[in-house]
């Protein structure tokens, strides 16, 4: 694509009613991710995993978003940093996977760094004229707390994460109340063949449910489903009707949840709250090519090992919806280079209910949004 992407060519409308979708090539062209990975995801926050992997001084792990390696770090005063994963001296890589370190050691020239990224020492560095130790610490990444999850932004002017979403914390802990004492309990990766929009477009809409998820729509009173968007997250809600793996009522237990939720954060995360055990169900989208995607799907539950409902749950996502889903778009996914199809109409009734698309077109405005085309 040669054109300025402020004058990208599109049929968006700020009235959903009025408006047509993106068009088809935003799901396929290679400028149009390079575009959004500079202009959504170096500029937005991403979530990295939950602050139990940093539980205590020295603990770390590293995160690659595109090209870009990252150490998120506790230090000894506990608070929790994130750096890029580079020495200042020659650029090696710092640390890899995760572990604990009382101090971060380059493994090249043996360059060393406090927990916070100041400089420690270096082999012969104070003999060097005007050596300057600022010069040389770490290069810090902006990183927040939510939920006991942490984010990071490339961006160091970005806005604060609290502040993009206020109340989403709040409104968790009132469905989840034993948020604090959740734990990962299981994790699956998927690859999949579409970009990273199209797999976000089914998730925010139900109006496929009744013809694709059966089992879903035993499990979710589609009647009383709604969807509500904000500036930065969109929330789905439905009764919750059974559970899964139970012949049990959703609510029929101490904390137990009665009404199915979903939270999407922009740009790229889900969290889903099932009916009936208390957990959270963590969805990471992230493209890896213009028309691949690598979906990360995390179990949070009370106990590491999930009971026999928690497994029901995994067994139902991993071997029942996500291969609903995946079939779906990978589809659209073809069809979306198809002569036969430039972009679509959305949906929407005056309820916004569950066969409304106007969740669609929130996400699609923001894309454009993001990307200067409105």
């Amino acid at each position: 694509m040669k054109q300025d992407f402020v004058q990208l060519q599109h049929r968006y409308h700020e009235d959903v009613e009025r408006s047509y979708t993106l068009p088809s090539y935003f799901y396929f062209d290679p400028a149009v991710l390079e575009a959004e990975r500079k202009e959504i995801f170096e500029k937005s926050w991403i979530c990295v995993g939950h602050e139990e992997k940093v539980r205590e001084p020295g603990d770390y792990f590293t995160v690659s978003l595109f090209d870009q390696n990252i150490v998120i770090i506790r230090g000894k005063d506990q608070v929790v940093r994130a750096f890029y994963n580079v020495c200042p001296h020659r650029g090696h890589e710092l640390v890899s996977g995760e572990g604990n370190k009382p101090l971060i050691v380059c493994p090249y020239h043996a360059w060393s760094f406090q927990l916070d990224g100041r400089f420690h020492n270096g082999r012969a560095v104070r003999q060097m004229k005007q050596f300057d130790e600022q010069e040389a610490c770490l290069r810090p990444v902006q990183v927040e707390r939510f939920a006991h999850f942490l984010f990071v932004n490339l961006d160091p002017a970005a806005k604060p994460l609290q502040e993009m979403i206020p109340g989403v914390e709040e409104e968790i802990r009132q469905r989840v109340p034993v948020l604090d004492k959740l734990t990962l309990s299981h994790r699956i990766s998927y690859e999949i063949k579409a970009n990273w929009k199209n797999v976000l477009d089914n998730y925010l809409e139900c109006h496929h449910c009744a013809v694709a998820h059966p089992q879903f729509v035993e499990i979710v009173d589609m009647a009383k489903y709604r969807l509500k968007t904000f500036d930065y997250h969109i929330l789905q809600t439905g009764a919750g009707k059974k559970r899964l793996g139970s012949n049990r009522t959703p609510d029929d237990q101490e904390n137990a949840v009665a009404m199915y939720t979903s939270y999407w954060l922009w740009p790229n995360l889900a969290i889903d709250i099932m009916p009936g055990e208390p957990g959270l169900i963590v969805m990471h989208v992230l493209p890896d090519g213009p028309e691949t995607t690598v979906q990360h799907l995390e179990f949070y539950y009370l106990q590491k090992e999930p009971t026999q409902e928690g497994w029901a749950n995994i067994e139902y996502q991993d071997k029942v919806l996500n291969p609903e889903d995946f079939a779906l778009v990978e589809s659209v996914q073809r069809g979306l280079r198809s002569k036969g199809y430039a972009d679509g109409r959305y949906v929407v009734d005056q309820d916004r209910s569950s066969i409304s698309e106007h969740a669609v077109h929130h996400f699609h405005g923001l894309v454009l949004k993001a990307l200067g085309a409105r």
